[in-house]
């Protein structure tokens, strides 16, 4: 036999190279991470009847205005995407007071029409959603053309749906939604509670067993039993936590995400604060998610970011003409702002997994610097005006208690000014003597969440009400030193009238969350309100 020629023996050992289990491959360049997200969940937790933040402070968080343009915005960069909602969200209490149900209807009823506007997938609802009942929550659920999901729910649960199933680039998304709405012990009439835990459960094996292989839970109940409940309920990558009920306006600080075995959970600030933004890439139809954010360096830069506008706000307030703040103080504070700032840089951005399925969040804050989508912007101004014209005609004989035997009345600045003309000229600096206006301007000094602020002696004997302002519009002297009728009659009398009112009283009476920024102090606030004549 002749021996193969050197080039012969080239193509033989290549042969039998490619044909070898054995034979040692080239490692394979990694795959460039996808750059576009398979699907992108927007996730908003416990709404709770937060149509707009009031404005006392520039730039409050929150506007459903804000919160639609950037889920807009945000739409076109992915495959596909859902917007989900759990928690409390058309109610800001679970009861209705019987003097603003017309109101908090509308308001609701342009809450539900904005949520359809950014297309609302799915929501799952807490104790507040039954507030006007069963049937106007049907009536409500309808108008946001979502799924209402909540497998444990039976009885007066206007129809809640146990899990809904979406398509997204070819996978399916099963959405379930359990919820536990129990307020004072009990649930809203004729609501049947079930088992939230087993509901999930079987949920689960349903899709599982229909081929759904990326599944979402949204949770309305307290967060300790829920993070129990998800630590011994697994197959679902997404959990969604929202509160079982909600209380009134003040706003609750961001709850960092977790992971819990394989199981994202995220939770936003309540009102519309902040939407959650989850990015799910999936490589190879694995539904498996990887964490692609790398979520402690996520929730450091969450921290550095509530740093960077805390001190952002700051320096904004002691820039102003008359501050009190020290130059060295200011340019301390400048120099925090720009650490923060490097910081927040120098954290840069997580690498993805070189292989596999990942997922990556965010939290975005709603602010004004989102803009505003141009439908929703209409319907609030529409809802206002409609607030507005009815409570102008429905309160117009509503008048102020009168003022019992030996007590004070409200006379209005008017009548101050009389005596205290240095006085009046300090308080005519202040934005307190510029209180009102505001409302008139928006279409709201009929609005019952609003007028108490902008007026004085609200509700109060020989005062003002929503329509009897007369003298008493803006915030004037007698919020401070007390109704002064009997002041003006025996005014050598000094028991009659509050000289100089506790610090305390600003807190109590107006300046308190979510009406004043983080970086409020009444000790920085009262310089400001003192001029010649008046404390100073």
């Amino acid at each position: 036999m002749r021996v193969p020629n050197l080039l012969a023996q080239v193509l033989i050992a290549g042969a039998t190279c490619l044909a070898s289990a054995s034979c040692k491959r080239a490692p394979a360049t990694p795959a460039s991470p996808p750059s576009t997200p398979t699907v992108r969940v927007f996730v908003v937790s416990n709404l709770a009847g937060a149509l707009e933040p009031c404005g006392c402070v520039k730039d409050m968080l929150g506007g459903i205005d804000h919160a639609a343009a950037f889920v807009q915005s945000r739409r076109d960069s992915a495959s596909s995407s859902i917007l989900l909602a759990s928690g409390p969200t058309l109610f800001m209490d679970t009861a209705l007071k019987s003097d603003q149900r017309a109101q908090s209807l509308w308001k609701a009823e342009a809450i539900a029409a904005s949520l359809a506007d950014a297309k609302l997938t799915a929501w799952t609802p807490g104790a507040n959603d039954w507030a006007a009942g069963a049937v106007e929550l049907a009536r409500l659920n309808k108008s946001t053309g979502a799924a209402l999901v909540a497998a444990n729910l039976g009885g007066q649960s206007v129809g809640a749906q146990r899990f809904k199933i979406v398509e997204a680039q070819g996978h399916k998304i099963g959405i379930v939604g359990v919820s536990v709405p129990l307020e004072a012990g009990g649930t809203p009439t004729g609501v049947e509670l079930g088992d939230a835990r087993a509901a999930l459960e079987e949920a689960k094996n349903e899709l599982e067993a229909q081929g759904v292989r990326i599944r979402i839970a949204m949770v309305a109940m307290p967060r300790g039993d829920a993070m129990r409940m998800i630590d011994s309920v697994s197959g679902y990558q997404l959990v969604v936590v929202g509160k079982a009920v909600d209380r009134g306006d003040v706003n609750d600080a961001p709850t960092p995400p977790a992971l819990v075995g394989e199981t994202l959970v995220v939770q936003t600030p309540n009102h519309l604060q902040g939407i959650a933004v989850v990015d799910l890439f999936v490589r190879a139809g694995e539904t498996r998610f990887k964490d692609g954010s790398g979520l402690a360096r996520a929730e450091k830069r969450d921290t550095l970011r509530r740093r960077l506008e805390e001190l952002e706000r700051l320096l904004l307030s002691a820039e102003k003409p008359g501050s009190t703040v020290r130059a060295e103080d200011l340019e301390a504070r400048r120099k925090d702002r720009d650490a923060v700032k490097r910081e927040i840089d120098q954290l840069g951005v997580a690498e993805p997994p070189p292989e596999g399925s990942f997922f990556r969040y965010e939290l975005e804050l709603v602010r004004e610097g989102l803009g505003a989508d141009a439908a929703v912007s209409a319907r609030l101004k529409s809802y206002y005006k409609r607030v507005n014209d009815h409570n102008r005609t429905a309160f117009a004989d509503r008048k102020p208690a009168p003022v019992a035997a030996g007590k004070s009345g409200y006379l209005g600045v008017d009548k101050c000014v009389t005596c205290h003309g240095e006085e009046h000229k300090s308080w005519k600096s202040t934005p307190h003597s510029r209180a009102y206006a505001p409302l008139v301007r928006d279409e709201k000094q009929f609005n019952l969440d609003c007028v108490g602020c902008h007026v004085t002696g609200y509700d109060k004997p020989g005062g003002s009400t929503v329509t009897h302002v007369e003298g008493l519009t803006d915030i004037q002297c007698e919020i401070c030193h007390g109704p002064a009728s009997r002041h003006a009659e025996s005014p050598n009398d000094k028991t009659l009238i509050l000289r100089s009112p506790p610090k305390s009283l600003c807190a109590s009476e107006c300046h308190h969350p979510p009406h004043v920024g983080k970086d409020w102090s009444v000790e920085q606030a009262w310089p400001r309100i003192l001029g010649r004549g008046h404390g100073r």
